[in-house]
């Protein structure tokens, strides 16, 4: 039996194998069908095989390694919208006259400054004589219109004209991608219409999740009755609904600096302390008979029914089917129960969505959760005491520190910010956290009964309000926010590496794993090393901002801007923090420049540049200079142009069309992204 104590890891491991694989390498679909019947034939021989033999052999391991890899590799095959027939993106939909696209509104997102934001699910796209029946999902940027407003809501199905476009990638370097995180959503493209241009049908679709997201939202109206703060409802609402469109910027910046964003949004910290509460007021089951099967079946019921209540959003449906496992495992009472769970679950869901792996929330709630169930008893077991007060302090803060282990080499890698002072912050807040759950819950099912008296909505009120207070005070001390780290992937792999040799080294020290300790810290000096190498001694870049010019030169561990306006830090922060910057300096822009051993004119007016011995290489178009540039590539003979963000739409399509008839390349960083500049280039 010592061989199944962790079987689910073990196949979880070789699940995530074959996913990776799919998303690097494509086979046939014939292919891929064969060789699933021969893996499954060759599994079955062993395993009949296995069950003759009186001792063990290597062939039914190896043959189960390829059975579950291939299950994590046809699943996630047929899950990629390229392998999809029925796909948009795989439909040529150009032959139809004026398109429209029938589609279900399906999640509804922040919006932005300039439109809402919705998730749709394409079901048609109809012609003036034809429909073509599609799938997947797309972006819906719906700008407003003042002659008419439109309320949408999941479930509906509505009506828009079809002209999908590329989501567009960063247009400066090292900058968040939203591109690549609707991707990891399965979103391939968008829609940008005005509210005009959208019919609702009257057919609307009443499955569980579009009534659960109705009654969110009458929850919220139900809760908006009462005099809360702005910012208190908009706590209220992430708290224990789910729903953040309404949190400030600054807001949500002071909890990340504090270290509580995690508080923010519904995952397996909420539904783990609710677990816990639920489990605690259940206890009395466990004594009766059968008493453990009825207490899990209720803890999953009201787990689920918690899950309604927010909306069923699909991070919540995670942390809850998660944590419906864990409920199992708790009641089974043995030590490999949690981890076997926690795996079961993380395998299945996988299996249902590959694209799962990629996704930032899913990536930390499983190792939050693995890291507290491995290290909390040994951080727990460190120190002891008789003061209850002293040992409960102790025990909530090993929850903490164990969960940061598992989490801060991710955190460090996607948001570059470490808040030193986060143990003190989860110290005060989650011991709250539960009764702050409880009690958000009463107020929400009390005012939706409008049964709630003022008193317990103002002291609620007052709790949140001291609770964003404290957070509040927590961000300001900028000593202890630790901001602008950089980690490569192989950095950040490297270091789960150390963890898991202090880990094994606390459970079972001996001179293979100091060995292997000592490997996993070399590990992460060579990927340090090979980062470093890896950034250029010198470059020349020419960044893209709306209606400025911005041009910096890097050497070493400086870095020189050009520009004629105060330059926001935050524009340049990813450049300075990937690159290992050091100094920067701010200058006025030169009318010619060196850039990186490239002789370049910066052209803002209408001068005469016939120069003699003059041929710059670059030639830097700015500020939409009356010029006439096919003159100005004849007197000069430039090897290359660029348009940067402060020029006018109109003329750099003119421009760009001049340089193509004078086979001169073109670059617009409205375009095509910021341009770098190196030497030799």
């Amino acid at each position: 039996m010592k061989d199944f104590r962790f079987i689910f890891l073990r196949l979880s491991f070789y699940l995530i194998l074959g996913i990776l694989a799919a998303f690097n390498f494509s086979v046939p679909t014939e292919i891929l069908i064969i060789s699933g019947i021969l893996i499954f034939c060759l599994f079955l021989i062993a395993y009949f095989r296995a069950n003759r033999n009186i001792f063990p052999d290597a062939l039914f391991g190896i043959t189960a390694f390829l059975l579950i890899f291939y299950l994590g590799f046809s699943a996630t095959y047929f899950n990629i919208p390229e392998n999809q027939k029925e796909h948009f993106i795989n439909l040529d939909s150009k032959e139809l006259p004026d398109p429209i696209v029938s589609a279900r509104i399906s999640e509804e997102l922040k919006p932005t400054a300039f439109s809402q934001r919705f998730v749709i699910n394409a079901e048609r796209i109809i012609g003036r004589k034809e429909k073509l029946k599609v799938k997947g999902k797309v972006l819906l940027n719906l700008s407003p219109d003042s002659t008419r407003t439109t309320i949408l809501k999941p479930g509906m199905q509505v009506l828009v004209p079809w002209s999908p476009q590329e989501i567009k990638e960063p247009l400066n370097p090292f900058q968040f991608s939203y591109k690549d995180y609707l991707n990891e959503l399965n979103i391939k493209r968008q829609l940008n219409i005005q509210t005009s241009e959208l019919e609702i049908s009257n057919i609307e679709r009443h499955d569980l999740q579009s009534r659960s997201w109705q009654l969110r939202e009458q929850l919220i109206s139900d809760l908006k009755k009462y005099d809360f703060g702005e910012n208190e409802i908009a706590i209220f609402q992430a708290l224990i609904l789910g729903q953040r469109r309404e949190i400030s910027n600054t807001l949500y910046k002071n909890y990340a600096a504090a270290g509580a964003i995690h508080i923010l949004a519904i995952s397996g910290l909420h539904i783990g302390i609710l677990l816990i509460i639920l489990n605690f007021l259940f206890r009395a089951l466990d004594r009766i008979k059968y008493g453990k099967l009825i207490k899990a079946i209720i803890l999953i019921l009201l787990l689920w029914s918690f899950a309604v209540l927010t909306g069923l959003s699909a991070s919540v449906v995670r942390a809850v089917t998660m944590f419906s496992f864990i409920a199992i495992g708790l009641q089974l009472k043995r030590k490999t129960s949690a981890l076997n769970s926690l795996f079961l679950s993380l395998f299945i869901l996988l299996l249902i969505n590959p694209h799962y792996i990629f996704q930032v929330g899913f990536q930390l709630s499983y190792l939050a959760v693995f890291s507290i169930i491995v290290f909390q008893p040994l951080i727990s077991g460190l120190f002891q005491s008789k003061i209850k007060p002293v040992d409960y302090l102790w025990k909530l803060s090993s929850v903490s520190i164990a969960a940061q282990i598992g989490v801060i080499p991710l955190s460090l890698y996607y948001f570059h910010q470490f808040p030193g002072l986060f143990l003190l912050t989860n110290l005060i807040i989650l011991p709250f956290l539960g009764l702050l759950l409880a009690y958000g819950i009463i107020v929400i099912l009390l005012a939706a009964i409008n049964s709630l008296p003022p008193f317990i909505a103002e002291l609620f009120d007052l709790i949140l309000r001291l609770m964003n207070g404290f957070i509040e005070w927590i961000a300001g001390v900028e000593s202890f926010v630790f901001s602008n780290i950089h980690l490569s992937l192989f950095q950040t792999l490297s270091l789960y590496l150390i963890i898991l040799a202090i880990l094994l080294l606390l459970r079972s020290p001996d001179y293979k794993r100091i060995y292997f300790f000592l490997i996993s810290i070399l590990v992460f000096q060579l990927s340090t090393f090979y980062f470093r190498k890896n950034i250029p001694a010198s470059e020349a870049i020419i960044f893209h901002k709306s209606r400025q010019t911005i041009i910096g030169v890097k050497n070493d561990q400086n870095l020189s801007l050009y520009s004629e306006e105060n330059l926001d830090p935050d524009f340049i922060a990813d450049y300075v923090r990937e690159r290992k910057l050091g100094k920067v300096k701010t200058k006025k822009i030169p009318q010619i420049m060196d850039l990186s051993t490239k002789l370049s004119l910066i052209i803002d007016t209408t001068k005469n540049y016939q120069l003699s011995n003059f041929n710059p290489e670059i030639i830097i178009l700015r500020n939409s200079p009356k010029i006439n540039l096919e003159r100005i590539i004849d007197q000069l003979s430039p090897k290359e142009i660029v348009a940067d963000g402060s020029n006018y739409n109109y003329l750099v399509k003119r421009w760009q069309e001049t340089a193509g008839n004078k086979k001169i390349p073109f670059h617009h960083t409205g375009e095509k992204g910021a341009y770098f500049i190196k030497p030799g280039k």
